[in-house]
């Protein structure tokens, strides 16, 4: 009953415009606080009424509101890829909390333990098809949190989450403290970074980021879009709470120990307790609510000022975030995601958008964006992903894009592709004829004879406007029921999410039977070309000499760099050196391939042959191995440190999903999806 009463109540909230909200207790309180005005006279106005009431009395930039946007996301626990969650309710919550705060001595992050939090509901709104929501949030609210902390905490703030800059961040200089001009642009720590060494600094949210400003790089060199451009903000340096570096005594007393407890009839969460009571400088008491595996963080923490190791905070002000769905059907949502301290960046200008990670009891989907489909009375395949598979987009009989990735020959224009897809494809068509209770898809691959079904695979669709997600699920024969309203869920038309094989031609059909199964009609053959596969980069030469030598020195055995611990010495007195760089590039459906050079940022190897011979677009849909060649020179004024070679061979399959854009640019572009880039790195010194 109280879990309906809580729906009703959202229902409600997300209906009403942000200034006709009543304003609950925490808002008058913290609207009293800021405008010294008796919050009896503002519990239960609204925004609307108060601005014309007050028009002359309270700051009338408190009435304005600040838009927050975000998404609710599953991760995939193997991949890590961030999967939306469609239609589920966030819950916008007033908090006041009551924290204990552990700085652990040499760590660089604090975290924060909730005593006990009162939490008054704010707002309501449903997230979208793509898991995306917006809610609007009174300025008051937010002038009130900035207000508390200026007061009460020392620089930096210490209820902000990391994010992936902060570990790369020079740290600022100790009192007198200045606030820096602005937040570093999303990949200005990251950028530069080898994957290996961003993986070594920020984990793998590190590698992602630095693998996401490569690969936007990459896509700015040949023109096309990359979404991974739009991010205002780098992600958290740590996606999800970790638990604390608890005292090693404190540990072996949750683990059964007993060397804290003073007596028998001791309990070890009170000995905890009076420990840590001890440390804060508060009455045990204070700590009742206490439960150290109840926690957040990491967050930063003041490193310039000393402070307790242990500190009780009181009434902290927050506007935290809960989201639910019902994930069962049983018309009940559940708590997906909940404990979201801090998420938002409240003194950022912009505020960035937020990213709230859902448990791995969410319904997610691999589908936004959705086409729209249309159906006759017959069965048909139309759409892999959100690209038509007519004969404008695609070759049904060979299998190929024939937009997206397009040779460059020499001269003249740009001939029609051979590109094939990769991934897992949303295939989209129709199943609703008459007398259609069940569908398949079957499929063949090419030289077979024989078509069997693709079995084993499900998927969510979302009821719309809400609902419990449904499961789509087959036989054993791989039948599915045709839905009779499949407009009315997302995806709409969806007939299967089909994860690719590794290569090669595929054959696929709808078949529709009976209620007794019995196949009555069968749509038109479509293939699929598929190519999963990497390209292949190794490394033919990477030789040095000096570059008054004779171009055989590059052959002498002291001068390969394909060695372990390569080392270029240039002499105690430097000298100008080259090297000769030579790679083997094959794919199966080569996109591009090039090679490039990294330097320490006191000098670089600049590129003194043709610069045709290290860069290669595939000029005809048969140009799929090349040969790249590359010779360099270091000046002698370059610094000793570390200089790399390296290649970047890409792949020309894509996946029509849509969410790069393609069907933006009616699918005339050049995506990156699948590449290798093999490097590797030199010492140049002096001796």
């Amino acid at each position: 009953m109280a879990q309906d009463k809580k729906a009703t109540t959202a229902a409600a909230a997300t209906d009403t415009a942000p200034d006709r909200r009543p304003l609950n207790k925490l808002q008058a309180m913290r609207l009293s606080a800021l405008a010294d005005i008796d919050a009896k006279q503002l519990h239960g106005q609204t925004v609307l009424e108060l601005s014309d009431k007050l028009k002359w009395r309270v700051d009338p930039n408190l009435f304005f509101f600040r838009r927050v946007c975000g998404q609710v996301v599953k991760k995939d626990p193997v991949t890590g890829v961030a999967y939306p969650v469609p239609f589920a309710t966030v819950i916008v919550e007033d908090t006041d909390c009551t924290l204990l705060s552990y700085f652990p001595i040499g760590w660089k992050w604090g975290w924060h333990f909730p005593l006990a939090c009162h939490r008054e509901v704010l707002a309501t709104v449903k997230t979208d098809k793509c898991g995306r929501f917006c809610v609007y949030i009174p300025r008051f609210d937010i002038d009130w949190i900035l207000r508390w902390r200026h007061e009460r905490i020392c620089f930096p703030d210490i209820f902000v989450r990391p994010d992936l800059n902060d570990l790369v961040r020079i740290p600022e200089p100790r009192p007198p403290f200045r606030i820096p001009p602005g937040d570093p642009a999303p990949f200005e720590g990251f950028a530069g970074l080898r994957l290996s060494a961003a993986e070594a600094l920020g984990g793998v949210p590190g590698r992602q980021l630095a693998q996401r400003a490569a690969d936007f790089q990459t896509a700015r060199s040949f023109g096309a879009r990359n979404a991974g451009a739009d991010h205002t903000s780098a992600p958290r340096a740590f996606p999800a709470d970790l638990p604390p570096p608890l005292p090693a005594e404190f540990q072996q007393l949750l683990a059964g120990g007993d060397r804290l407890v003073s007596s028998k009839d001791a309990k070890p969460a009170d000995a905890l307790r009076n420990v840590i009571a001890t440390h804060a400088g508060v009455a045990p008491g204070v700590l009742d609510q206490l439960d150290l595996s109840r926690f957040a963080g990491p967050f930063r923490r003041c490193i310039d000022l000393l402070i307790p190791e242990w500190q009780v905070i009181v009434d902290v002000p927050d506007i935290t975030f809960r989201v639910t769905q019902d994930t069962n059907g049983d018309g009940v949502e559940e708590t997906i995601y909940s404990e979201g301290f801090f998420d938002v960046r409240w003194d950022a200008g912009a505020i960035p958008d937020l990213t709230l990670v859902a448990s791995s009891a969410a319904r997610e989907t691999r589908v936004c964006e959705s086409p729209v489909v249309p159906c006759g009375n017959v069965p048909e395949l139309l759409f892999a992903g959100l690209m038509p598979l007519s004969a404008a987009y695609f070759d049904v009989a060979q299998g190929y894009a024939k937009r997206p990735n397009r040779p460059k020959p020499p001269v003249g224009p740009r001939p029609v592709a051979q590109t094939p897809l990769l991934g897992t494809l949303q295939l989209y068509g129709c199943v609703n004829v008459a007398q259609a209770a069940f569908y398949r898809v079957v499929a063949r691959a090419a030289g077979s004879a024989t078509f069997s079904a693709i079995t084993g695979l499900s998927w969510n669709i979302y009821p719309i406007p809400s609902g419990a997600p449904h499961l789509v699920a087959a036989d054993a024969s791989g039948w599915y029921p045709v839905l009779a309203n499949p407009a009315s869920f997302h995806p709409a038309n969806m007939v299967l999410e089909w994860p690719t094989p590794s290569l090669g031609r595929v054959e696929l059909k709808i078949e529709v039977a009976n209620a007794a199964k019995a196949t009555i009609a069968s749509s038109s053959v479509v293939a699929i070309q598929v190519d999963n596969t990497l390209p292949s980069a190794p490394f033919d030469q990477l030789a040095w000499k000096f570059s008054s030598e004779d171009d055989s020195a590059f052959d002498l055995p002291q001068r390969n760099l394909l060695v372990a611990c390569p080392v270029i010495r240039r002499g105690a007195v430097a000298q100008e050196v080259q090297v000769q760089f030579k790679v083997s590039v094959n794919a199966h459906h080569l996109r591009d391939a090039h090679l490039y050079t990294r330097d320490c940022g006191g000098g670089s190897f600049a590129l003194i042959s043709d610069p045709a011979l290290a860069t290669h677009w595939h000029e005809t849909t048969a140009d799929n191995a090349v040969v790249l060649t590359g010779r360099y020179r270091l000046s002698t004024s370059a610094l000793e440190g570390a200089y790399g070679f390296g290649c970047q061979a890409i792949s020309r399959a894509m996946n029509p999903s849509g969410g790069d854009g393609g069907h933006l640019a009616d699918w005339n572009y050049d995506p990156v999806f699948l590449y290798v880039q093999p490097d590797v790195e030199i010492a140049v010194v002096n001796g």
